[in-house]
């Protein structure tokens, strides 16, 4: 290289948000109008464009939200609002819930920077969405069961816990760095979405008490597990309906037991659920 040229500089990964519809970031009861407005300027920042807020408790469109929001603006003003957490989710197939807290039920619980290039790889294919709890008390354990991920961020142990802007700004950061590296997804059929999740779940524990295998004191804790468990595997729609039909079978024997238990005639195998329906 002669003296004085200066070496070809590498263009950038562009980091527009159109690259990146199938993210959503989802705030749960927020309560401060700044928290909001600071959260959609962080979006546009690093290219995302999906706000969700459930519930909120504060004013998106006050002064000090659009103060904070900036040039974020737009995706404040266009930030979805829902009553129920599931309605927030709907189309999602992978939901990553953010907790600094660490305990039995919230396990596996990954730090983010570990397993966002495989969270990049699903967001390249498929409806991602991020859920962050309110303020004064983070993601309850009900709102994480609605996760297939866990996750907190590497920080402190003496101080771990970031305030809500920080945290969507730290976590959307570190989705776009790996987006920005991240490979092409290997193809495959999509994992289901939220509302076929859940109403696999539900079906589910209705088989597992009926067997026995659940009881009341026990049923929360091991769904839960049961779930974390779904979670990580991401079955596909057809892979559901698998699952729902041992359910329904299941369910269908015991209630065929009981009702021989009884001497009252069985009833006829359901069908409503097709496992084998290629």
């Amino acid at each position: 290289m002669k003296p004085g040229r200066r070496p070809q500089e590498q263009e950038e990964p562009s980091w527009s948000a159109e690259g990146v519809p199938r993210v959503r970031f989802v705030l749960v009861e927020p309560q401060f109008d700044g928290n909001v407005g600071a959260a959609a300027r962080a979006l546009k920042n690093l290219g995302f464009s999906r706000l969700v807020l459930v519930r909120p408790q504060c004013d998106r469109e006050s002064r000090e939200a659009r103060a904070w929001a900036v040039d974020g603006r737009d995706v404040l003003e266009r930030a979805e609002v829902h009553e129920t957490l599931d309605a927030a989710l709907a189309g999602a197939r992978a939901v990553v819930g953010t907790t600094r807290r660490r305990g039995k039920q919230r396990q596996p619980h990954f730090r983010l920077d570990r397993i966002a290039e495989e969270l990049a790889r699903l967001a390249a294919s498929e409806d991602l969405a991020v859920l962050f709890g309110q303020e004064a008390r983070g993601l309850t354990d009900r709102e994480l069961d609605r996760c297939t991920h866990v996750v907190h961020l590497a920080a402190a142990e003496e101080f771990p816990s970031f305030n809500l802007a920080q945290a969507v700004l730290l976590v959307a950061y570190e989705l776009r760095r790996a987006m920005l590296g991240s490979v092409a997804p290997e193809p495959r059929d999509p994992p289901a979405e939220h509302v076929e999740r859940e109403a696999m779940y539900d079906h589910l524990q209705r088989a597992l008490c009926a067997i026995g295998f659940l009881r009341d004191d026990t049923a929360e804790p091991m769904m839960r597990r049961l779930r974390r468990l779904f979670g990580r595997a991401a079955p596909t729609t057809h892979e559901v309906r698998v699952l729902r039909g041992i359910a329904q079978q299941a369910l269908w024997l015991a209630e065929r037991t009981a009702a021989r238990s009884a001497t009252v005639p069985p009833a006829t195998a359901p069908a409503d659920v097709d496992a084998h329906e290629p």
